[in-house]
């Protein structure tokens, strides 16, 4: 279980440190565009579900199952909704799991080139 946990944290940081990034490399639409946008709406499936009535939608074991099959990349299909209902997105976790992980080596190796 510790195994798990530790490996379910990693991801969330990862993720947090792509979607939390407002501007990089002086882009101000770096977060909103590519694969980063999907990366955004991958979190808001993940954290910001709402029910039919508006109300907020708060269920840990699919948050869990999620971030497993992005780790594990599998080939399922997903549907990802921008905030404002007017964009449906039909990706694969395998997909996002090669959006996530470009995406974050682009990030270390701004970060290695800096030192």
């Amino acid at each position: 279980m510790e195994v798990q946990n530790g490996r379910l944290f990693r991801l969330l940081a990862k993720l947090g440190t792509i979607n939390e990034r407002p501007e990089f490399q002086k882009d101000p639409a770096w977060s909103e565009t590519g694969d980063r946008y999907l990366l955004k709406l991958f979190r808001d499936h993940l954290f910001h579900q709402v029910t039919e009535a508006g109300t907020p939608w708060i269920d840990l074991s699919h948050i869990v199952s999620c971030l497993n099959k992005l780790d594990a990349g599998v080939p399922e299909k997903i549907s990802l909704v921008s905030r404002d209902e007017k964009s449906v997105l039909v990706v694969t976790y395998s997909d996002l799991k090669r959006c996530f992980d470009s995406t974050f080596q682009e990030l270390q190796a701004a970060a290695a080139g800096s030192l």
